[in-house]
């Protein structure tokens, strides 16, 4: 039977996915409304980061600590339907892992940001192709690679993502290498140190 406390974390629980959910159709509103091509990308650059953080933490709350694998699969899932009717392929390669909680939130912001970024730029118009993501974990670090088959050197000049991308790299006291060229897709290794899981 649940206790007093048990169903007080219940309550806060959903209030806290039930803010996510309402951040984000409040900036899809405004995004509705704006017409400023920089306030529409920073207004998607804030709807794309409450997005990967309500995907990680309603998995959070229904499971406890995350494997990251399985959130990877839910980010895939949520950018395979905001691409539904364009053709790109996404595929996902990822070994079952359960990373700390801030160190997971961070990567999921850090995925979300690449997958975003590749499929606002590297493919424009109707430009078909693939966004493949692989991720793995071992006693050496935690290893993230997102490669898309898109356009190349010129998505990376399309929009500021990687300074991000770099930044949260640098705060985890990680590394980060991207491979491109024109028209051979755009291809970015993160690499994190392993530190040890936590229990909620």
């Amino acid at each position: 039977m649940a206790t007093e406390a048990d169903i007080r974390v219940a309550d806060l629980e959903r209030r806290l996915l039930g803010g996510y959910q309402l951040l984000q159709a409040l900036i899809g509103i405004r995004l509705r409304a704006v017409r400023d091509p920089e306030s529409r990308r920073h207004l998607a650059w804030l709807s794309d980061v409450t997005a990967a953080m309500s995907l990680f933490n309603r998995r959070a709350v229904q499971e406890g600590p995350v494997d990251f694998a399985s959130y990877l699969d839910d980010a895939i899932a949520f950018w395979r339907r905001s691409c539904e009717g364009r053709p790109i392929r996404f595929e996902v390669r990822a070994a079952s892992a359960v990373l700390p909680d801030s160190q997971a939130l961070t990567l999921a912001i850090i995925a979300h940001e690449l997958i975003s970024n590749a499929v606002r730029h590297g493919f424009p118009g109707e430009g078909r192709g693939a966004i493949a993501v692989a991720f793995s974990r071992s006693a050496e670090g935690i290893s993230l690679v997102i490669r898309d088959s898109g356009i190349g050197a010129g998505e990376l000049a399309a929009g500021d993502g990687l300074g991000l991308v770099e930044g949260l790299v640098d705060h985890m006291q990680g590394s980060m290498t991207v491979e491109t060229s024109p028209g051979a897709g755009v291809g970015v290794r993160v690499r994190l140190p392993t530190a040890p899981t936590s229990a909620h």
